[in-house]
């Protein structure tokens, strides 16, 4: 394993939208994978209670929490700081997407989701949390 690779991506990560911490390893597999470290809770309600996975399209899902969901799944590395080949659960849709994950500097990771074409679909910039 090149420990470079793992210094790119591996670490704890805040979200674009600023509501939820992703940690982001390298599993044994040598591919990228990322759960659900921390979520706001559901500002629509009375704060008590964690967010579930209310928009899951399987009904038996949805009551699960989603800290501790796995939401990225299998990114391979490319080189050049670019993961790829990996799938991106997007909670607040219900839906999984492919995904690319790409390094722009050391604290940002730039992710995007799309479906088919990787010209369409949408990205954001996740912010590093740790050292």
């Amino acid at each position: 394993m090149n420990d470079d690779k793992k210094e790119l991506i591996e670490g704890l990560w805040l979200t674009g939208a600023k509501d939820a911490h992703v940690h982001v390893w390298i599993g044994e597999d040598d591919r990228a994978y990322g759960k659900v470290a921390w979520m706001e809770r559901d500002a629509n309600k009375d704060g008590s209670k964690p967010r579930v996975d209310e928009l899951n399209p399987k009904k038996d899902l949805r009551s699960r929490t989603l800290e501790g969901l796995v939401i990225l799944d299998g990114f391979q590395y490319k080189g050049d700081g670019e993961w790829e080949e990996g799938k991106v659960y997007d909670p607040d849709t219900g839906n999984t997407y492919s995904g690319t994950i790409k390094n722009n500097g050391p604290n940002v990771l730039k992710m995007h989701g799309y479906v088919g074409i990787k010209l369409f679909g949408r990205s954001e910039n996740w912010i590093r949390i740790d050292d």
